[in-house]
């Protein structure tokens, strides 16, 4: 979604939830030109992420101090 900072400044409810609830990006204009972006947040899916640890194989621990 692309939206204008004026946009943002007269209706920012409904510009942030479209990055929160729909998981979208949101592209912030001023003047037709890009200058920011709001980027919703990605929940950790730690299964997932277990997964991946794994894929990468064994690995070396450092000593602990």
């Amino acid at each position: 979604m692309t939206a204008t900072l004026t946009e943002l400044h007269r209706d920012t409810a409904k510009v942030v939830r479209t990055a929160i609830r729909d998981g979208e990006k949101v592209i912030l204009t001023e003047h037709g030109e890009p200058c920011a972006e709001l980027v919703p947040v990605r929940k950790l899916d730690r299964q997932q992420a277990l997964q991946d640890l794994i894929a990468i194989g064994p690995v070396d621990f450092l000593p602990r101090r």
